[in-house]
């Protein structure tokens, strides 16, 4: 008899398990119906943690129900039953279409009733729920006793979550973007696998299609002074763990670990209050700055650079980063003739008959 047969055949199920609990004894119940409870073409996608192979959907919730510890839910396709460690609503975002399934959520409820014929001796509370070690990556497993379907809970080590810690913090702004749909730009808690710590950066998804972006310093002019010595190559961090626009900067292994996972970087100005404007704007793939490793005073090739609005594309501008300057790009020096970089409308704009002027980063 297929499992599509059954369902017409059997409607209610009723199976009790019973736990030993000081005081009183507590029976744990399931009750429900098959022919209802069913949510059909739907499943969750990578919880499944015990697999059978069973003639009736009867046989595969009480292979739920015996899991009394993990089993949350289960589900069915064809003669293939999965129980399932997570349930659709304590992890929404993996209950997915899948036409050939059918899901059922798991019911479990303590009830006061006698479970033994015969009295015995009152014993510590206890549900031996975490002598299975279901927390990972260092969690820290405590039994629990009101809710039948909770036995026990997870306290998780800095860095990971979900209800066995199995999840890892993200490490990356287009890791921590993805998790969100990739459009909600603003302040998130990184992990630092190498310190085993957590850190806040701003992360940017919006502002230019096709990149995300990872804030790794931001001051105002009022705090230049601090900054103006500092080369990205030198180990800095500010604001580490409390976010601020006006003083902040990442320490320079968590700059480096963000600089091997990209591509390009990119100077602008007030970008917290303006958004992304392309009047004083410069963006060069590392392979051409890498700010992380350069110490440099010379011309250097720009996917784009503006100056106040004086702009080239693909082309070269006066570049500088010394162990007394800041990563920074010489106005002064990109005038027609001089130093022999191509970008030479820059200081036309910059300069004004001035001494020299620097921008992003040394003033």
């Amino acid at each position: 008899m297929t499992v599509a047969n059954y369902f017409l055949f059997v409607s209610i199920f009723f199976h009790v398990y019973c736990l030993k609990l000081a005081a009183e004894r507590r029976c744990e119940e399931s009750r429900g119906s098959i022919s209802k409870a069913g949510i059909n073409h739907r499943a969750m996608q990578g919880h499944s943690f015990k697999n059978y192979t069973l003639s009736k959907a009867y046989d595969c919730h009480v292979k739920c129900f015996e899991e009394k510890c993990k089993c949350q839910a289960y589900q069915i396709t064809q003669n293939r039953c999965e129980l399932l460690e997570e349930d659709r609503f304590s992890a929404p975002e993996d209950f997915l279409e899948e036409k050939a399934y059918t899901y059922y959520d798991m019911n479990r409820e303590y009830v006061n009733q006698a479970c033994a014929k015969k009295a015995e001796k009152q014993q510590p509370l206890i549900n031996q729920c975490c002598n299975q070690n279901p927390c990972v990556n260092g969690g820290t497993c405590t039994e629990l006793f009101k809710d039948a379907k909770n036995k026990f809970n997870c306290t998780c080590a800095v860095g990971y979550y979900g209800r066995f810690c199995q999840k890892r913090s993200a490490t990356s702004c287009k890791e921590q973007l993805k998790k969100n749909g990739g459009n909600q730009s603003g302040v998130y808690e990184l992990f630092d696998p190498a310190n085993m710590s957590m850190y806040e950066v701003f992360c940017d998804a919006i502002s230019e299609k096709g990149f995300v972006w990872t804030l790794i310093e931001s001051f105002s002019l009022r705090n230049n002074d601090e900054f103006a010595d500092k080369a990205f190559y030198k180990d800095f961090p500010v604001n580490q763990d409390t976010f601020s626009w006006n003083k902040f900067r990442l320490s320079r292994p968590l700059m480096n670990a963000t600089a091997n996972r990209s591509t390009h970087v990119r100077a602008t100005c007030n970008f917290n209050t303006e958004e992304l404007k392309y009047s004083d704007y410069l963006r060069a793939k590392f392979t051409d700055i890498d700010v992380m490793r350069l110490d440099f005073d010379g011309c250097k090739k720009y996917e784009f650079i503006s100056v106040r609005g004086y702009n080239c594309t693909s082309c070269t501008a006066h570049f500088v980063q010394r162990d007394t300057w800041h990563a920074h790009v010489d106005s002064y020096y990109n005038g027609p003739g001089m130093r022999g970089c191509q970008c030479n409308r820059i200081s036309v704009g910059a300069v004004k008959g001035l001494t020299g002027e620097d921008n992003f980063g040394w003033y």
